[in-house]
């Protein structure tokens, strides 16, 4: 069982890191409650899975190693995770798994993970998640910011794999995508 003591200490943890920004942990966080309610997937494990699912991204750019952060998230769920007996070894996985496949894969291990993945996707595929990225950004320069949503947008949007989401997310793709496209300093 997920008790509220967990989703407190995973909330405060999550928040206390630099990367990502609470905009677009908020973002992903409130549209995978939207889609858990809609598909009748569990709320708290879609809760746990998109606070969760980048927590590592902080340490991983600091140690120059962003291609590693999905494990290193699944590594410190899973600490965060395994202070708590109430947990269920199955309701443990499913969290594990939605950290694992939120980048997308071919086939979701679980309805929770392919949610996770989806909520993730609007924070560089959305007009809002852009425009709170950008503004949430800092230090970031101009032209590393327009690289990274260039890069990110499309890689997200070939990970989308609910229609609802497809159909929601495909003009502001477009939008972004031309907006992206005709930047010019």
């Amino acid at each position: 069982m997920i008790d509220t003591h967990l989703i407190k200490e995973v909330k405060n943890f999550v928040y206390s890191q630099k990367y990502p920004s609470r905009f677009h942990i908020d973002l992903s966080k409130q549209k995978g409650q939207q889609l858990a309610k809609g598909l009748g997937a569990n709320g708290k494990i879609v809760l746990l899975g998109t606070l969760l699912m980048d927590c590592m991204l902080s340490k991983a750019i600091s140690e120059g190693k962003l291609s590693k952060h999905i494990g290193m998230s699944e590594r410190k769920a899973n600490q965060l995770l395994s202070k708590y007996s109430d947990i269920s070894e199955g309701e443990k996985e499913n969290i594990l798994c939605c950290i694992r496949e939120h980048h997308g894969v071919k086939k979701f291990s679980s309805l929770e993970a392919e949610i996770c993945c989806n909520a993730d996707c609007y924070r560089f595929a959305s007009i809002a998640g852009v425009i709170g990225g950008i503004k949430s950004s800092g230090e970031i320069g101009v032209e590393e910011i327009v690289e990274l949503y260039k890069n990110k947008l499309d890689e997200k949007w070939g990970a989308l794999s609910i229609g609802v989401c497809k159909i929601e997310l495909k003009p502001q793709y477009r939008a972004i995508k031309n907006f992206l496209e005709n930047f010019r300093k």
